[in-house]
């Protein structure tokens, strides 16, 4: 979510609705979509959480997103010119060989430095996630 005053971006738990009505504490809430983000709708939030405890991993989450991620584009879209600025400036001075290269690599290490517990947690799911592939793939060649 994006703060509208502030402009700062965070994660929260909340409850999203079109009717205020289906909300205990509802707040209007502004959804931005389309290819361009120009398309507004009004609808209502209610904030569960403001800093949701990323020690405790929902497991069930945590592999939807997986196979969301395989199912859906694996492009991220930050839509920052200052972002693409600065790691365009990184690939230009032969930090890195490319933009997607700097994105990469920078997520990685913000991910492992203030995230370990997740990191470890996808890791984990992942394993899985290949051992249950390959057990089927070996099963079906029998």
């Amino acid at each position: 979510m994006t703060d509208t005053n502030t402009k700062e971006i965070f994660v929260t738990r909340a409850r999203v609705s079109r009717s205020a009505t289906d909300l205990d504490d509802p707040e209007p809430l502004t959804v931005v979509r389309g290819p361009h983000e120009n398309i507004k709708e009004d609808w209502h939030i209610e904030i569960l959480e403001s800093n949701p405890d990323l020690n405790d991993i929902d497991d069930e989450i945590l592999r939807d997103c997986i196979e969301y991620s395989r199912r859906e584009s694996n492009v991220i879209n930050a839509r920052s010119e200052d972002a693409r600025a600065l790691l365009q400036y990184l690939v230009a001075v032969g930090e890195f060989e490319s933009v997607s290269d700097a994105v990469r690599t920078i997520i990685n290490a913000y991910m492992q430095d203030t995230y370990p517990e997740l990191l470890d947690a996808y890791l984990d799911a992942k394993a899985e996630q290949l051992r249950d592939e390959m057990s089927t793939s070996f099963g079906e060649n029998r």
